[in-house]
């Protein structure tokens, strides 16, 4: 009778044995033994929700399961679930949506993020159209300073020549009036000597007649 259970068990074994994956159902902590049965120790307790690899399945309700770690071992059937355990899918879902909230906040971040620096660009745009005008101004008043410069040197030699040449009209004034004095003086002395000349030689003649 003993053979005949393990025959079964064997063949129920191998009928059912495919790798897929399966959790442990919702509860605090289920023992996975070394064996089909409660007799076999337990090898490890694992927690609800654990994820482990099903290598078989037998019909005295145990499954052969393999843990992440490697270490493999019976547990009943009836504690595997095809998806995990809700408070882990809850677990989940509350990562998830914190993670969407997250999400959210940072897009919300760079948008602002994105408006500002729109509006720096747009600032900065304008800065940069002042400067290029009030650059262009300044090229504008410097040149017009030079050419200022320039006809205010050209006046200033104008200036000068006219100076110069009211100097030379007045100094060829001065010696043209000092001249005529010279020779009224010259032409007074030369009457002073002449007149009296004149007065005694007629005299002379009336006093013949």
């Amino acid at each position: 009778m003993k053979i005949l259970f393990v025959i079964v068990a064997v063949f129920g074994y191998i009928a059912s044995a495919q790798a897929e994956t399966r959790y442990i159902v919702d509860q605090a902590k289920l023992p996975m033994r070394s064996g089909q049965s409660t007799s076999h120790s337990i090898v490890r307790m694992l927690p609800s929700g654990t994820a482990v690899e099903v290598l078989g399945q037998s019909s005295t309700g145990y499954t052969h399961i393999r843990t992440r770690s490697g270490k493999d071992g019976w547990i009943l059937s009836r504690y595997l679930m095809k998806e995990p355990a809700a408070r882990t899918r809850l677990a989940k879902a509350e990562k998830e949506l914190s993670n969407l909230l997250a999400l959210k906040q940072e897009k919300k971040s760079l948008e602002q993020e994105r408006s500002q620096l729109m509006e720096d660009n747009k600032k900065l745009k304008a800065e940069l159209a002042h400067i290029r005008e009030t650059a262009a101004n300044a090229v504008a008043i410097a040149d017009e300073n030079k050419s200022l410069k320039a006809k205010a040197m050209q006046a200033e030699q104008t200036l000068e020549a006219l100076r110069r040449e009211t100097s030379d009209i007045r100094s060829g004034a001065q010696q043209r009036w000092f001249m005529l004095g010279g020779g009224a003086i010259l032409f007074g002395i030369l009457l002073g000597l002449i007149l009296p000349r004149l007065k005694v030689r007629r005299k002379d003649r009336w006093g013949r007649y």
